[in-house]
């Protein structure tokens, strides 16, 4: 599973409250944090608020935003792994 650019675009621009990018299923899915029940099985990859907490309240730029995705898709694909320093 790869995470994308607009994954990380649509986390930080949605209109679903207190939104939570998670794989579900084999697929990304923004999901209100206080709906993650109804999501049996879901990987939680990031929060909006996590991620602001890292890069601020600021546009990011294409390449920014393709960086973040690489990032996390690396830590979801090998868990194991200490998380990668945020690239932003």
């Amino acid at each position: 599973m790869t995470i994308t650019g607009r994954d990380i675009e649509h986390l930080l621009y949605t209109d679903t409250p207190d939104p939570v990018l998670v794989v579900h299923n084999g697929q990304t899915q923004l999901v209100a944090a206080d709906e993650l029940e109804d999501h049996t099985g879901a990987v939680v990859v990031c929060s909006r608020a996590e991620l602001l907490r890292h890069v601020g309240e600021r546009d990011l730029s294409e390449q920014e935003l393709t960086a973040i995705a690489a990032t996390l898709t690396a830590a979801i694909q090998d868990p194991a792994q200490p998380r990668p320093l945020w690239p932003a």
